[in-house]
């Protein structure tokens, strides 16, 4: 089921990015657990648009967009991953902004990379950004719009 987050949700949206940080072996933590989730305050819901997938009552993952289709966040549970529930959350925020969406991903990220080509997204190569704080490259990528 997808819903809108609250900020019920918001504990479980950062354990979910701690949790991936935590298991990237690629991936250094270059803020802690607490500073992560210092950034899930209910401030957040009016800043961004927030869509969790739930099944059971259990958040397998969330998807965080801004109003201008940046999205940021799309991160998973293991083990909901490869069961459609990223294509699900990417679907919602496609119907919510249907002229176009961007995005970045860590050039690292080959799985992810891979899941949003097979959704439409193509690479701007005319945007990269090689000094994250994480010193992994990010590529940007974009969704021209269209049909969800």
């Amino acid at each position: 089921m997808l819903l809108y987050a609250t900020t019920a949700d918001l504990p479980v949206c950062a354990a979910i990015i701690n949790d991936y940080i935590d298991a990237t072996d690629w991936l250094p933590r270059t803020i802690d657990h607490a500073a992560v989730e210092a950034l899930f305050v209910p401030a957040l819901l009016d800043a961004r648009t927030l869509f969790v997938a739930e099944e059971d009552g259990k958040i397998l993952g969330y998807l965080s967009m801004s109003d201008d289709g940046f999205v940021p966040a799309l991160y998973l549970r293991p083990e909901a991953r490869g069961k459609g529930v990223g294509k699900m959350l990417l679907g919602a925020a496609k119907a919510a902004h249907p002229g176009g969406l961007e995005l970045t991903v860590f050039e690292r990220n080959t799985d992810a990379l891979r899941f949003y080509q097979r959704e439409g997204f193509h690479e701007d190569f005319t945007r990269r950004d090689t000094a994250t704080e994480e010193g992994i490259p990010t590529l940007w990528l974009r969704w021209p719009g269209g049909a969800a």
